[in-house]
């Protein structure tokens, strides 16, 4: 069957101002479609599409958590594994997911809003889960080897393939297109999602890519590098878990004031500098608690000071102060729990090895022979995601939100500034980009809600999307909630970028409202 990629409403409102996510109402969504009963059996008899097998025959799900929802589950052009949830009560609506690091697993129900379809489903959107082609842990890459067409479906096929695939199975089930058609992932979905930006404009409406390893050369490369080389190994990790846990305290209580507002998150992260040599522990003293040996306040300075070369120019940036919270499960684990950050660079690594040389290379290199390899590799051009040029979105009027923690120690955060950066250069000017494309920088925010952070945090991307598309309001802020519970402990713009979120003066600071966008003076 013949049927458009996508059909817009004409009718728009035109509304500018802070985009409320989480607190604001579902008014302005699109009326649900009831499933009449005819429908609800043909679930069933649903036909796989071209190129797509089922495992097992679809069929109708109903949980205590779930809108009651169709389940399709099998192959795409026998490498992808899929599920697709459609549900009863439709809005009309279609999402693809994006998924995590090297990919390899199908997690349906993987909780929250990061590479995930439930939060989706629960709202009647039709949405689907994929595992990028391959079967492995997330952060293994020996599935790639010998395969290059599994690389090149995780490297960027894998978006027009679900994407056609989901199309189908939402007109097989409810004789129709979807009105609107989105991506949402984070990390690898991230990329994924600015491939889709750069590479797939046409694919959809609004697409929502939080903290993108969009520069695997620079991030899994330089920067996952220069951690092998410094912060230690899974069987003797340099900073443990209690060590890390303290210098946070130390940083934070330096660092909070230098945005003007000591409220426990590190808002302005480049305009504060520390030294941790000042954490060593005095010659005498034979207690270690509490300080830090030299070798560690060396590694920490080291770390913080940007990825160098053997002369001591920098090539890459580091992680940045405030990203101490999540320094231990990403940076440095623990012996009982690796670093994911450090096997995923392993992976990297073992993946230029294999291109270049034909087999792995077990140890960190340094500095300039990764620089060397990336410069002679063809695997930054099929995975990097760093076209600057997003005039497409403008001709097939698709929407682009990008979101970035800068307490990420994992997909460091200057990359993404440095892109956008780019993309303004490319576009021309700010206010034209960002008719299609804006970026948010969440202070205090690591790597894509993996873990809670002490800092507002909690959005839902599509919501952003979803009135910036539909109704023409395009997000000047995100309003992030930081929750215990269900209890709002407080709330706060984060504005579209380069602003930032300045205290009105004599106003409550856990209030949203309480905040307006200002320029920053903040140091690039």
């Amino acid at each position: 069957m013949n049927y458009p990629i996508r059909k817009r409403i004409t009718t728009r409102i035109i509304t500018m101002g802070y985009l409320a996510l989480g607190l604001l109402s579902t008014a302005t969504s699109l009326a649900a479609t009831s499933v009449d009963a005819d429908t609800l059996l043909q679930c069933s008899n649903i036909a796989p599409p071209n190129n797509v097998q089922f495992e097992q025959p679809p069929q109708w799900q109903t949980t205590e958590t779930l809108p009651r929802y169709c389940q399709v589950r099998g192959t795409i052009s026998e490498r992808i594994r899929f599920e697709m949830r459609l549900p009863a009560q439709w809005n009309g609506r279609f999402m693809m997911a994006g998924c995590g690091g090297f990919c390899g697993e199908l997690l349906p129900d993987k909780p929250g809003y990061s590479n995930t379809i439930n939060e989706a489903l629960k709202r009647g959107y039709a949405a689907i889960s994929h595992d990028a082609g391959h079967q492995a842990k997330s952060w293994q890459v020996s599935w790639a080897y010998d395969d290059p067409e599994a690389l090149e479906i995780w490297a960027h096929k894998v978006i027009p393939l679900v994407h056609a695939a989901g199309l189908a199975l939402v007109d097989n089930l409810y004789q129709q297109a979807p009105n609107y058609s989105y991506f949402s992932g984070c990390s690898n979905g991230g990329r994924l999602g600015l491939i889709a930006a750069q590479r797939y404009p046409d694919l959809f409406d609004g697409i929502a890519a939080g903290g993108p390893i969009l520069n695997l050369s620079e991030t899994a490369g330089l920067w996952g590098n220069w951690v092998l080389q410094h912060a230690g190994s899974a069987d003797a990790p340099r900073l443990e878990k209690s060590e890390v846990q303290w210098v946070k305290k130390a940083v934070m209580q330096h660092c909070d004031a230098t945005d003007g507002q000591r409220d426990g998150v590190i808002s302005a992260p480049r305009s504060c500098s520390f030294d941790f040599n000042r954490l060593r522990c005095p010659a005498d003293q034979a207690d270690h608690t509490n300080c830090l040996s030299n070798a560690q306040a060396t590694m920490l300075n080291t770390l913080y000071d940007g990825v160098k070369t053997s002369d001591g120019t920098r090539v890459a940036a580091t992680m940045e102060y405030g990203s101490e919270h999540y320094a231990d499960i990403w940076i440095f684990g623990s012996r009982k729990q690796p670093a994911w950050g450090a096997a995923a660079s392993q992976g990297y690594r073992q993946l230029l090895s294999m291109e270049l040389l034909g087999k792995e290379t077990a140890t960190a290199i340094s500095t300039q022979q990764m620089l060397d390899w990336i410069a002679n590799a063809n695997l930054p051009a099929l995975t990097d995601a760093v076209n600057p040029n997003l005039s497409a979105l403008k001709q097939h009027d698709t929407k682009l939100m990008i979101y970035q923690g800068w307490a990420d120690p994992l997909i460091i955060p200057q990359p993404v500034i440095n892109y956008y950066q780019q993309a303004i250069a490319a576009t021309g000017d700010l206010e034209q980009l960002q008719q299609n494309a804006r970026l948010f920088m969440l202070p205090g925010w690591g790597h894509c809600w993996e873990r809670p952070a002490e800092a507002p945090d909690q959005f839902d991307p599509l919501h952003v999307l979803e009135q910036w598309v539909e109704q023409d309001q395009a997000p000047d802020a995100v309003i992030a909630t930081q929750r215990n519970g269900e209890a709002i402990e407080r709330s706060r713009p984060i504005c579209a970028y380069p602003k930032v979120a300045q205290l009105i003066p004599d106003s409550d600071p856990k209030v949203a409202s309480s905040y307006q966008c200002v320029s920053s003076e903040a140091p690039e």
